[in-house]
């Protein structure tokens, strides 16, 4: 990394990249996993966050959930049992109260958007858009339906199957049960692989996390962003992480601490070199997500929309000044839509550029742990934790 931040430029790109973006009521209920811990092992990270291919206009990236039946939900995989106090937190959340609020009310904003793409009051419990990120979708009776709001497996994925995730993370020998401190070293790495492999997304993969982010926070439907619904909210990686959806309960009970804190533990990772890493990493989520969402685009209106996000993140990215940021930006230089809301290149350039992006991510993240990354704390400590107004009324920014 360079000697030091272009600090003004990048605060400048920062403030406009999110507050420049007009926030909408119906899209603010998708972040970082909100119920379950992000230690191991009930948090974490892995490759299989892979974003599904756009489809032309009613696009919607959704890097969670990518096999409803294996959607257990809370209680029944019984996340308390090991997770108190991350589940009480996370049922305070806007998130997990998403479904109550948008999907079992046919009125105001979910009624307009719910007719302008014709989406009757039963769908939205079942097999609509809406339910994919303002809910957690399983297959109950062989038919979609929505089970609560955002929740667990929303965000660290789908943990059900003989080949699932949820007894592996917490099963620290093969054959009998013991405490977690005496898991040989070797076991650990083939239950961690075997969590990747089966879809569980752990907290070491911050890359995976952002896009789950980005995969709701962000939109292509060309319809729904016409019946007023924005394209992109306002929406701050590391802000939102630190804040509401926050869950590091793992280590104590009766603490959430500033980063997953079993992580800490395993990784020697610090909360503030973690914060570091988010914010680059959701820098380039945040590029790759609009590069795919703009594959398909057709509508000018929409494609506008894109303008900003995509612009501002690359320009930061090239202020951060590592190979990899730096790469990104020069990339993103020619995806750029005009200020008319039209493309440079066709759609599977755009794909091809998202895919490139990707690489220079995982790049990143396996270079850099953010230890030299401290010239970006000023920047980061710009932007407060964020908490909703309706968790403010009720709790105030609890810890």
């Amino acid at each position: 990394m360079g000697s030091s931040i272009k600090h003004h430029s990048l605060s400048w790109v920062r403030m406009s990249a999110f507050v420049g973006l007009i926030s909408t009521i119906a899209l603010i209920l998708y972040s970082v996993a909100p119920i379950t811990s992000a230690a191991e092992p009930a948090a974490g990270a892995t490759a299989t966050t892979a974003v599904a291919a756009p489809v032309a206009a009613t696009t919607t990236i959704n890097a969670g959930i990518t096999d409803h039946a294996r959607v257990m939900g809370t209680a029944i995989a019984d996340c308390k049992k090991c997770h108190v106090s991350e589940v009480a937190a996370g049922m305070k959340t806007v998130h997990f109260l998403s479904a109550d609020q948008r999907l079992y009310k046919f009125d105001g904003n979910t009624k307009k958007y719910a007719d302008a793409l014709g989406i009757k009051q039963t769908e939205l419990l079942s097999t609509s858009v809406c339910s994919d990120c303002h809910g957690t979708v399983a297959i109950e009776a062989g038919q979609k339906k929505v089970i609560s709001g955002v929740s667990c497996e929303s965000c660290h994925g789908a943990a059900d199957g003989e080949d699932g995730w949820l007894n592996t993370h917490q099963s620290y020998h093969e054959s009998m049960k013991i405490p977690r401190e005496q898991e040989t070293a070797e076991h650990k790495a083939a239950r961690r692989e075997k969590c990747d492999t089966a879809g569980m997304v752990r907290s070491t993969n911050i890359y995976g996390l952002a896009k789950a982010c980005y995969g709701c926070h962000m939109i292509g439907n060309e319809k729904l962003v016409a019946a007023g619904h924005k394209a992109a909210s306002v929406f701050d990686f590391v802000a939102w992480s630190n804040g509401e959806v926050r869950h590091n309960f793992f280590m104590n009970k009766d603490v959430n601490a500033d980063a997953p804190s079993l992580w800490v533990e395993s990784e020697k990772g610090t909360a503030a070199n973690r914060r570091r890493m988010k914010f680059v990493v959701g820098m380039f989520a945040q590029v790759e997500t609009t590069l795919r969402l703009l594959a398909p685009a057709t509508d000018g209106a929409v494609i506008k929309q894109f303008r900003t996000p995509l612009r501002d993140a690359a320009e930061m990215l090239q202020e951060v000044d590592t190979p990899e940021t730096i790469a990104v930006g020069e990339l993103v230089e020619d995806f750029v839509p005009s200020r008319t809301g039209r493309k440079p290149e066709d759609g599977e350039e755009y794909t091809a550029a998202a895919d490139e992006v990707a690489e220079h991510a995982k790049a990143f993240v396996k270079a850099y742990d953010g230890s030299k990354l401290a010239d970006l704390d000023e920047i980061i400590e710009e932007t407060p934790r964020y908490y909703s107004q309706q968790y403010n009324q009720k709790y105030g920014e609890e810890n």
